[in-house]
């Protein structure tokens, strides 16, 4: 009896295990399908957004009294290359718990006056510095995204496909393009996932305000339905970035002149005044002490 109770026990492990080996792969992909439909999301980025944790950090983005906050800045922390699950924490963890820490120390060493101007500092500087960082993320993005339109069309040019060109770009251009390239890496694990093309291409072009990137995504866009050579509309937009460029680069250097004549007038002039009329006015004292 022992010995049947083992061996039914056996032939069920072995049996586990080879539905496990074959059965891995389709339940590894309904995992990846039911993260789309949970999260919203195409494919699962983050490993440890699969974790309780990652439910309850997902699960309090959504509340009412943060959900109008957070989708206001996802954009800034998207473009700085976090992963949803990494931007929801970043949220929580600067917006609100260091916040939380902030304000009971400001009301203990500080007065009341200075607590409540310490507490509203303390809500407002971190959604600034959000809102700043993915900026710059953007404009960073914005200028390698000419360099990816140069790459793309010197592969096309070489006989690849959209697809093989940004596989190869993602593993060869990681130096030139250290924030872009994680947005060609999502376009590429979209592809894996079986997704159409349209549709990763929708994610590489999301952000709205990196307009070289939306101008590529719509071109490459175009080129699949339609067959057309790219290279020539490459060109095009290649030209079209570096003349904006150039005209943001003015735009900052007659700014950074204002900048300059406020700081004279401001640390320069006084201290020339006093330089210039310095001795002229303890010459006009000396005379009248005399």
């Amino acid at each position: 009896m022992i010995e049947l109770i083992f061996g039914a026990a056996l032939v069920i492990g072995l049996l586990s295990l080879i539905a496990g080996i074959y059965g891995a792969p389709s339940w590894s992909m309904q995992a990846r399908i039911n993260a789309r439909l949970h999260h919203q999301r195409l494919v699962d980025d983050d490993p440890e957004s699969d974790s309780a944790m990652a439910e309850l950090v997902f699960w309090l983005a959504e509340r009412r009294l943060v959900r109008g906050d957070f989708k206001e800045l996802e954009p800034a922390l998207e473009a700085s290359g976090r992963s949803p699950y990494q931007s929801r924490v970043y949220y929580f963890g600067l917006c609100w718990v260091v916040p939380a820490i902030i304000l009971p120390v400001a009301f203990v060493f500080f007065s009341a006056a200075a607590a409540i101007l310490t507490a509203l500092m303390a809500f407002f500087v971190p959604r600034r510095m959000i809102r700043a960082s993915g900026a710059f993320a953007e404009k960073q993005q914005n200028r390698e995204a000419i360099e990816l339109c140069h790459m793309t069309r010197m592969l096309l040019e070489a006989g690849l496909s959209p697809e093989r060109s940004l596989k190869l770009i993602s593993h060869q251009a990681r130096d030139l393009m250290p924030r872009l390239i994680h947005r060609v890496d999502r376009f590429n694990r979209v592809m894996e996932s079986g997704a159409d093309r349209t549709v990763a291409l929708d994610e590489l072009g999301r952000n709205r305000n990196i307009t070289v990137l939306r101008s590529y995504v719509t071109l490459m866009k175009q080129s699949g339905t339609l067959g057309s050579r790219v290279s020539v509309s490459l060109d095009q937009i290649i030209e079209e970035a570096q003349h904006e460029e150039r005209s943001k680069l003015k735009e900052e250097t007659n700014r950074v002149g204002a900048k300059m004549t406020i700081i004279m007038m401001a640390f320069m002039l006084p201290a020339l005044f006093m330089l210039i009329g310095g001795p002229a006015v303890l010459s006009i004292l000396d005379t009248l002490r005399n």
